[in-house]
Order: C-alpha cells, then sequence, then structure tokens
C-alpha cells in the first residue's frame, strides 16, 4: 500500500488507538476487538518487549488491520517494524535522521512536533502530516489552530489527553488529520484481558465520532402536490417552507420531492454525520457500497455527501455533513 493510501485510510479512520502491549497472547484477540469494534488500525508502541511480535500477530489475525509502529526512535526499531508488516511509523519527537530513514524505506513517517520551529523542519523534510504531543498540556485544539495560521499546508495528529470526551473539539478541525488516544486500549485492560470491553469502548468511540442522526426524510409526490403537501408537513412541525430546485423543505424535516427529481422508491432518508468522509471509511468496512456518482467533494478532497448504493424498504438513503 502507498503512503497516499495508507494516509488515505488512516485520515478516513480517524481514531488510531495507540497501544503498549505487554504479552504477545493478547495480540490477535486485541487485533479482533478493535475491528469488529469500527477501528481497524493501531499504532503498537515500541515501549514493550512484546511490540514486533504483537505486530506480526495482529496482521495475521486481521489481514484489513492498518498496522503502524509508535515511539519510534531508532533507525533499528524502524527496521523491526517494516519487518513486522509495519505501514506506518510514529515517532513523539522529530529526529531528521529518522524520519529520512523512514521515508528512504517507502513508509508514511508522522514525526512528533510541540513547536513551530519543528512544524518548519517537518515541512523542510517533505512531510505534511505531524504528530502534536502531548496535545492537552500543549494547548490542545486553540493551539493547533493558532499554529494553522501561519502553517497552512501541516494537517495535525494529536494525541497526549486525547479521549472520547474532547476528541471531537479536535475531528471538527479539517487541519486534523486523526486523533491518536489510549483510553479504550489500556494496558491494564489488555493485560486483563477485557475483550469485549475494549471491543464496546471501540464502538461507542466511533459513534461519538460519527454522530449518526437523522437529518430529513424525503417524501416522492407527483409535481402538482409538493408545495401543498410541503405547507402541511410545515404546519404540522411548526416550522417553515422552504423552496429548492428539487421540490420543498416542510420545516427541515421533511423534504418533498418533485417527481423529476425523485431519488429512492418511496423516498430517502438523509443522515446527518460529523464527517461523511469517515462515515464512508467505516460503512466500507462493514461492506457497504456507495452510488459513486452521487458523491461530492470538498476543496481538500474529503467527501461531502454520498448516497449508498442500495435502498431499504423502497427508500435511498444517504449521507451528508450535519
Amino acid at each position: 500500500m502507498s503512503e497516499q493510501d495508507v494516509s488515505k485510510r488512516l485520515h478516513g479512520i480517524g481514531i488510531i488507538p495507540a497501544i503498549a502491549i505487554n504479552h504477545v497472547e493478547d495480540a490477535a484477540p486485541l487485533a479482533k476487538a478493535l475491528c469488529n469494534g469500527g477501528l481497524p488500525a493501531a499504532e503498537i508502541t515500541f515501549r514493550t518487549a512484546a511490540a514486533h511480535d504483537a505486530m506480526v500477530e495482529m496482521k495475521k489475525a486481521q489481514p484489513n488491520l492498518l498496522i503502524g509502529a509508535g515511539t519510534v526512535l531508532t533507525r533499528e526499531q524502524v527496521d523491526s517494524a517494516i519487518d513486522a508488516g509495519a505501514e506506518f511509523i510514529v515517532s513523539p519527537g522529530l529526529n531528521p535522521a529518522i524520519v529520512k530513514y523512514v521515508q528512504s524505506k517507502g513508509l508514511l513517517m508522522i514525526p512528533g512536533t510541540a513547536s513551530a520551529s519543528e512544524i518548519e523542519q517537518a515541512l523542510d523534510l517533505g512531510i505534511d502530516i505531524v504528530k502534536f504531543f502531548p496535545a492537552e498540556p500543549l494547548g490542545g485544539i486553540k493551539m493547533i489552530k493558532a499554529l494553522c495560521g501561519p502553517y497552512k499546508d501541516i494537517r495535525f495528529l494529536p494525541t497526549g489527553g486525547v479521549n472520547e470526551s474532547n476528541m471531537n473539539e479536535y475531528l471538527a478541525s479539517p487541519k486534523i488529520f486523526a486523533v491518536g488516544g489510549t483510553w479504550m486500549v489500556k494496558p491494564d485492560m489488555i493485560d486483563a484481558r477485557q475483550f469485549s470491553e475494549i471491543e464496546n469502548m471501540t464502538h461507542e468511540a466511533v459513534l461519538r465520532m460519527l454522530g449518526l442522526r437523522v437529518k430529513h426524510v424525503g417524501i416522492n409526490v407527483s409535481d402538482n402536490e409538493t408545495e401543498e403537501i410541503a405547507n402541511q408537513f410545515a404546519s404540522i412541525m411548526l416550522g417553515k417552507v422552504r423552496k429548492t430546485s428539487k421540490g420543498y423543505f416542510g420545516s427541515e424535516l421533511a423534504e418533498i420531492m418533485k417527481e423529476s427529481n425523485w431519488k429512492g422508491t418511496k423516498g430517502h432518508i438523509a443522515i446527518g454525520v460529523n464527517s461523511v468522509e469517515r462515515a464512508m471509511a467505516y460503512y466500507r468496512v462493514l461492506g457497504y457500497e456507495f452510488d459513486e456518482s452521487t458523491i461530492s467533494y470538498d476543496v481538500s478532497g474529503d467527501a461531502q455527501f454520498a448516497y449508498f448504493k442500495k435502498e431499504i424498504a423502497g427508500f435511498a438513503i444517504h449521507l451528508v455533513n450535519f
């Protein structure tokens, strides 16, 4: 997989669990718990002696799991990570020699930064994704937004103090590549083999990140009925009628579609999400397909709108940023 492909996948996954694993025998069930929970990515840190073999076993157990190596400080650790099948490398700081060595191996390198000077070093090395560590002690999302002023071509992977309560504050910014976290994969939970709990916490993190909710329902009617029906819905929902190029909204909860603009046999359901790009990545892992002709993108290349390929009970389903 190319650096660009790895980067695209990680950005779509959104949350990258940072894992210190002590026992190799825990690697396979941990990989299964993460994938079942909806996060098919893991950064295995070289803080324990089991790191290399754990990466091997996790990839063997879940081939679709995107494996990275973290806390990489030496060339020997880079070589060990590559031998174990790592597809990206993360370091706590920025060592130009290590960055260049990883680049020479063709892997995605995400070095750690904590200052403007280090960001400039990263840019000089051709790096446009940096880890921001430790994020919360350094000022969190406010500090990142301040740094984005002069450095518009950089994206951040904040770790350190990021958790289920504050992750969406980070992920709401287009300058956030993804977030790193440990709350669902704490070492004591892994040592206690609490893999069901890890799976549940991972799933909860994904749901919180995506923020799934129904935004509106589309109803297909004949052209001469659209405005009348929109008025009825606006009245019962205490809203206003809004005309569009495709019909009318009868309050913002009901979209009345003209016959010439129908999508879906009976209508459609719009699911609002915090990020269509990340929601699509999640659903694709589950095996869902999208109608590629309906996908729209923003200037950065992230999907903003997309219809699923299949209808459900006669309704077309689409994702839209809330």
